[in-house]
């Protein structure tokens, strides 16, 4: 548990370390260093290394809070696996059990979201004003600075498989660049500020990151060059402390704060303190900001019990080694965001809209009044074009067909029926749409990071709240259908997992949960109410009869199972990623209900719209070369069970994104059927909403 506390086992590791480096002595004397430090064999380096404890002291010292907030000691935006009071759902604004979503786009009439096969348009990307650019320091050389690497093309896909993301895991060794570092110390020499920074590593490593994994890569990586520094050089910034506070101050374009890294400016004339101070403050904030970058500002499971991602933490040896060891660290710090194109495409969107603040006004807003249909007048008409930007004269209030073929394409954005008729729901969505969209964006940019960083090179993926399944390769879906979901009180939990099996003519075996809160009610006024639908009663592995049974007691020592048929309720497949949630996809007997554009039926199971097909692909990627067809696989279905065991395996995502990038390049934005992304937005203090301190109260963001 996180409480400001070094765990116990960092002190020896340190001693070791400082005393291991300290073996040496006739080189030590021979350096210069002032007496001060030398005295009594060694001073403070002599010592066994004491530890600070930071009870009390804040935590990422240094780092400002978002505004408006109240934090102590550990705040919300600390970084995934910070360890503080739990969060509290209705407070963020999350739906209550029983609360569904509002209606989708009709059948046959939906954006194509996440259609990665076709071509998309793509916002400009806007450069920050100047004044955002980077922090106050020295330009690097043009001999040392190595240009921008330029954002990969959309469409670029993954890597090969077996090939590591970029800068996902770099075991490189922790020496410095020989060309971005060219002017920073040379490890070989040692200097009174090397002297400093061991100082400060022995005795107050809590002062610069509370994270015991972090406090070890510092004392590593700086014991492995002697405690050269490689940020500063001289008297100011090397070239690659340069280069990672220009990353820093950029931070906004992967949705940020820039005020969460800031290290302080370098005096006029800095002495060795400072910049010791200051190499190890920029050291930490790397650490801290690849952390975030990479797998988010605070752990999911916070959320909700059914939020359960396992973000990939970077390495923070791997975060000082390969940044300080790489010939472009840009391109290094470049690859700890989210590879996938789904979030580049929201950063282009987000530095679109960051343009649109700077001059632009906002939109029109329109008046309310009655439902406006499609050849009505209404005075409101004028202000509506305004805000879709349909011309017209200021004088025409006719609602005209080519402006209800634009009401109808704002409507499939939100996720409203088409109708094109302007009622209380379509009117405060084009009213409040514009609002909080920057906030949407941030907030699903962060649920990239809740998957894994090194993008497979095929996965499944299901988005919750779109009600769609994909296969995706290399970063192209090669196959896409509709999905039945959880209900918001049965919610289809956030998770990845391989897809490893499919089980034909599969047996239902009824989860307990339902078995207590829907059956067994059942079975009190009626005995055989289960055996009409096919479901059995078991107890030691034998079926019973269910009448002679007193359900008066419960459940107890009985299950309830649906053999293989055509009533059974998960068809004739399920498609399995084992999981602790035990939820899995699936067939369905009730296809009816994938026409509905509403689909948040299901006890958090995940029914798949025309299985053979997606079993088809699925097994054309998992069983290469073997010829499964949907004529082979049909001869599957009908008997016993029957299982089939893949070769080749790949994730399955069951993901949360509310708003996205369609294929027409359009910004789409779906109901938050779960609050999910409320809560997301509540624990990153964004979008007006609460935001958790570390006491467990929510605090408006002023």
């Amino acid at each position: 548990m996180m409480s400001g506390h070094v765990g116990g086992g960092v002190e020896p590791r340190l001693a070791a370390m400082a005393r291991s480096w300290l073996a040496g002595t006739a080189i030590w004397l021979a350096l210069g260093v002032p007496g001060a430090l030398l005295a009594g064999g060694g001073g403070a380096l002599a010592q066994s290394v004491r530890l600070a404890n930071p009870a009390g002291a804040g935590v990422e010292q240094g780092l400002h809070s978002l505004p408006g907030t109240r934090t102590s000691g550990v705040r919300a935006g600390n970084g995934t696996g910070d360890m503080v009071h739990a969060f509290d759902p209705a407070a963020a604004g999350m739906r209550k059990a029983g609360q569904g979503a509002s209606l989708l786009a009709a059948l046959g009439g939906t954006p194509a979201p996440f259609d990665m096969n076709g071509v998309r348009s793509q916002p400009p990307m806007v450069e920050p004003a100047p004044s955002e650019a980077a922090p106050a320091a020295p330009t690097t050389p043009a001999a040392t600075s190595p240009a921008t690497t330029p954002a990969p093309a959309i469409g670029a896909g993954a890597p090969a498989p077996g090939a590591a993301t970029p800068g996902a895991a770099q075991p490189a060794e922790a020496t410095p660049a020989a060309a971005a570092n060219a002017t920073a110390t040379d490890p070989g020499a040692s200097t009174p500020v090397a002297a400093r920074i061991g100082e400060l590593i022995a005795d107050q490593l809590p002062r610069f990151t509370a994270r015991t994994n972090e406090q070890e890569a510092l004392a590593a990586f700086y014991a492995a060059r002697q405690f050269q520094p490689v940020f500063t050089a001289g008297t100011t910034w090397s070239p690659l402390g340069t280069a990672v506070q220009q990353q820093i101050a950029a931070s906004w374009k992967d949705g940020l704060q820039p005020a969460d890294y800031e290290v302080p400016a370098l005096a006029a004339h800095p002495g060795d303190t400072e910049l010791a101070t200051a190499e190890l403050r920029l050291a930490a904030t790397l650490m801290l900001y690849a952390r975030h970058v990479q797998s988010g500002r605070f752990d999911p499971k916070r959320l909700s019990a059914n939020v359960d991602p396992s973000p990939t933490v970077p390495d923070p040896n791997a975060v000082l080694a390969g940044v300080s060891g790489a010939s472009d660290p840009r391109a290094v710090l470049a690859s700890f965001a989210p590879q996938y194109d789904e979030y580049r495409l929201l950063k282009a969107q987000l530095a679109s809209m960051d343009g649109q603040r700077h001059g632009v006004a906002p939109p029109a807003h329109v008046p309310a009044g009655p439902t406006l249909r499609p050849g009505d007048e209404d005075p409101r008409v004028p202000a509506l074009r305004a805000r879709l930007g349909v011309p017209g004269a200021p004088d025409d209030t006719v609602y005209s067909p080519d402006l209800v073929e634009a009401v109808r394409a704002f409507q499939k954005s939100v996720g409203e029926r088409p109708d094109g008729a302007i009622g209380p729901m379509t009117l405060g969505a084009l009213n409040g749409a514009s609002e909080d969209r920057t906030a949407d964006i941030v907030a699903n940019m962060e649920r990239w990071r809740w998957l894994p960083h090194e993008v497979a090179p095929t996965y499944v993926i299901v988005n919750i709240p779109e009600y769609m399944v994909r296969i995706v390769v290399n970063e192209q879906a090669i196959h896409e259908t509709r999905v039945i979901v959880g209900k918001p009180e049965n919610q289809t939990p956030l998770m990845t997992e391989n897809m490893q099996y499919t089980v034909f003519n599969p047996s239902w075996n009824v989860p307990p949960g339902i078995m207590r809160n829907e059956m067994l009610p059942k079975l009190r006024s009626d005995p055989y109410a289960l055996s009409r639908q096919g479901i059995d009663v078991v107890r030691n592995g034998r079926v019973v009869d269910p009448g002679s049974v007193d359900w008066s007691r419960g459940t107890q020592g009985y299950s309830f199972r649906q053999p293989p048929g055509e009533r059974n309720a998960l068809g004739n497949m399920k498609f399995m990623f084992p999981n602790k949630h035990s939820v899995y996809l699936h067939d369905t007997p009730n296809r009816t209900l994938f026409a509905r554009d509403q689909r948040a039926l299901s006890h958090g199971c995940v029914r798949v719209h025309e299985p053979m097909k997606f079993a088809e692909v699925l097994f054309s990627l998992g069983l290469p070369g073997e010829g499964w067809n949907e004529q082979r696989i049909g001869k599957l279905i009908g008997g016993k069970e029957k299982y089939l065991n893949l070769k080749q395996r790949f994730p399955v995502h069951l993901a949360y994104f509310t708003t996205y990038v369609d294929g027409d390049g359009r910004l789409v934005t779906r109901p938050d059927l779960y609050g999910t992304n409320a809560a997301t937005k509540a624990m990153l203090g964004i979008g007006g909403a609460s935001q958790m301190a570390d006491g467990g109260t929510p605090t408006k963001k002023r």
